[in-house]
């Protein structure tokens, strides 16, 4: 059809289909160099009875004197039937006059037919089921069925050992264990500030001074003092390097202390004074001692600093 200078056309495919079919709607326009056209608003339904599965994309090719323009629209129906394919309208400014027309497709007819059927053969597969790949998406949430699975039942049996183990469920950490000598001084100012000789508790006051010793001379000389007699303990310690003055200070503490633990002896506040100070003097005595750096390495280290001043 045409409108003053500009012009536009539709054709079917075919105008005979069978009930969901699907056609060509071929759109093809002719417009001078100086118009523009305004494509009408295409909807899912064209007309009753009439439906657009797909718009394609629109051609252009400049000519000398114009544009041509084509666009095909994929329609069909699902109904039995003839049917209108409606006129298009198709809006157009002319840029040279200023003036907008309208120019409309040619309407059609469609027939729409129903495939016969014939009920006393029996239903054929008309194509085979064909297998579609499954996607990521599909699959990813199976993965994290699996693996919670897998995690549940990694606990399960954790529970169950933790169980005939007789073990806690949960542990803290253990805190690092302080030096010897650092511990038995602690706990002997403990000792010292629970001023239990002073209520009269004497035995309980030897016995918590004799079990710390015990624990020092076990950690710090690596034997088996908590099972030993206080003459087995004096012995033993003889064999390593501790002074005469530091060795005598111990001694006099665990002998005052068995006398107190077996003899029901009654020190005087000043024996059990000096009792516990004995026993910090001999840990801080012999205590470990950082051995003192080799003169090379002092030497190296004054090199390095001089160095490093004159740089």
């Amino acid at each position: 059809m045409q409108a003053q200078t500009a012009s536009v056309t539709a054709t079917l495919d075919t105008n005979a289909i069978m009930i969901g079919d699907q056609i060509g709607l071929n759109l093809k326009i002719k417009t001078p160099k100086e118009t523009i056209v305004v494509w009408p608003v295409l909807r899912d339904t064209l007309a009753p009875h009439i439906e657009m599965i797909k718009a394609g994309k629109i051609d252009t090719i400049k000519q000398k004197n114009g544009f041509n323009f084509s666009r095909k629209l994929i329609i069909s129906s699902y109904d039995s039937g003839k049917f209108a394919v409606p006129a298009l309208p198709f809006k157009f400014y002319d840029k040279t006059t200023g003036k907008t027309y309208t120019a409309t497709t040619n309407p059609m007819q469609l027939q729409v037919y129903t495939p016969l059927v014939d009920t006393a053969k029996p239903i054929k597969i008309i194509k085979n089921v064909e297998k579609v790949p499954y996607t990521f998406g599909e699959v990813f949430p199976w993965i994290l069925l699996a693996i919670g699975i897998l995690v549940i039942l990694y606990f399960i049996i954790w529970y169950i050992r933790k169980r005939k183990q007789n073990k806690p469920l949960f542990t803290k950490k253990p805190k690092p264990k302080l030096p010897p000598d650092v511990l038995a001084i602690k706990k002997l100012e403990e000792l010292k500030l629970s001023k239990i000789w002073q209520s009269g508790k004497l035995k309980q006051y030897y016995t918590g001074l004799t079990d710390i010793m015990r624990e020092y001379f076990s950690d710090r000389y690596q034997f088996d003092a908590r099972e030993m007699t206080s003459d087995e303990i004096l012995k033993t310690l003889k064999n390593h390097k501790i002074n005469k003055e530091a060795l005598s200070k111990v001694r006099a503490t665990l002998k005052m202390a068995d006398l107190v633990k077996f003899a029901k002896a009654q020190p005087t506040p000043l024996e059990n004074d000096t009792a516990l100070y004995n026993c910090i003097d001999f840990v801080n005595e012999t205590k470990p001692v950082p051995e003192p750096e080799n003169s090379e390495d002092i030497e190296n280290k004054d090199t390095g600093t001089q160095k490093t001043k004159e740089d």
